[in-house]
């Protein structure tokens, strides 16, 4: 339960070394108590045969599901920053060269790769997906695009599959079983890249999603610091029935910025929240930006600035509070 409970607080922080922390160390003891649920499920086939040839291979693993609310609870309180479940979807363009042949992983291509970067990407709490590579793909962009890292050619191959982000990486041997890799993230108008140092094939594709977790949590691990946060007024429109009341009101409950959601106000299909906020306001903006639930109904401000909501959401009556204030719409 130990190991389990470690690989959720990397995955939940964000943050490979967060096991080392000592203020943790309490939540990691009561590992077993926290678990809520277990199973066993069938094993996954090896990331790569030639190198778990020698060891044997597990029929099944053992699964456990641990207390969410408790677990960000304790992280909150120890001033570590959390990233939330709305993560982005990722789009990986991975180019090989090995023997002195390049290849795209994908399709029905390389399937021990692919299992490695299904299996990274899950430990890491990453929506990672590989391309089609369909004759859609092949008359979109070339191998050579890919390991040029020729970014307007990637981007437009990439419309079809609407990502979030685009991870783009060149994989080569230098040695027997020596690998380099070089990795770039483009993300919302930004590109970030890194390379790894000479290890196994899986170790040069673990280290790249391992450096897009990341990156991610630098943009969107939230530091909920113990009494900080602020309160703002959400109107969300085109709620039509009460299925989509308990819809949206269910979802701000469970987003991990969200302290507490009341309801100020409705008039017609429109239901304004009063939310009060763990830390800075622009952690919940990016986490709705990140869902399928709610998109922005007007431009919104940039976070963390005031704007005069209505008096509804003054408890007190009188004079309004100065609150930042979000439009929103149910998505379809």
């Amino acid at each position: 339960s130990r190991t389990a409970l470690e690989d959720v607080l990397v995955k939940v922080s964000g943050n490979a070394d967060v096991t080392q922390l000592p203020q943790l160390e309490p939540l990691l003891s009561q590992a077993e108590q926290l678990v809520q649920r277990y199973q066993y499920r069938a094993a996954p086939p090896p990331a790569s045969v030639a190198a778990d040839a020698a060891a044997p291979v597990p029929s099944q693993l053992l699964w456990e599901s641990f207390d969410r609310k408790s677990i960000n609870q304790h992280l909150y309180d120890a001033g570590v920053s959390v990233w939330g479940v709305n993560r982005p979807a990722t789009l990986l363009w991975l180019a090989i060269e090995d023997g002195g042949n390049r290849y795209l992983v994908g399709g029905d291509n390389r399937p021990d790769v692919q299992a490695n970067v299904a299996n990274q990407a899950r430990r890491r709490g990453l929506p990672l997906n590989l391309p089609l590579l369909d004759l859609q793909d092949q008359g979109a962009l070339a191998v050579a695009d890919v390991w040029g890292d020729f970014a307007d050619v990637i981007f437009k191959a990439s419309e079809r599959y609407q990502p979030d982000a685009i991870l783009v990486g060149r994989v080569y041997a230098v040695a027997a079983d020596q690998w380099q890799s070089h990795w770039t993230l483009y993300h919302r108008g930004t590109g970030d890249t890194w390379e790894s140092g000479q290890g196994s094939q899986d170790t040069a594709i673990a280290a790249a999603i391992a450096g897009a977790a990341v990156q991610f949590a630098k943009r969107y691990a939230l530091e909920l610091t113990p009494g900080s946060g602020n309160t703002v007024w959400m109107s969300v429109e085109n709620i039509m029935s009460l299925a989509d009341y308990a819809r949206v009101t269910h979802y701000l409950q469970t987003l991990d910025p969200v302290a507490d959601v009341q309801v100020a106000r409705i008039e017609g299909n429109e239901v304004s929240f009063r939310i009060k906020v763990r830390g800075p306001t622009r952690g919940l903006i990016q986490t709705i930006a990140l869902g399928k639930t709610l998109l922005a109904a007007a431009p919104q401000p940039p976070g963390d600035s005031v704007s005069i909501a209505p008096s509804a959401v003054n408890p007190n009556g009188g004079e309004p509070s100065a609150l930042e204030e979000y439009r929103y719409r149910m998505a379809p």
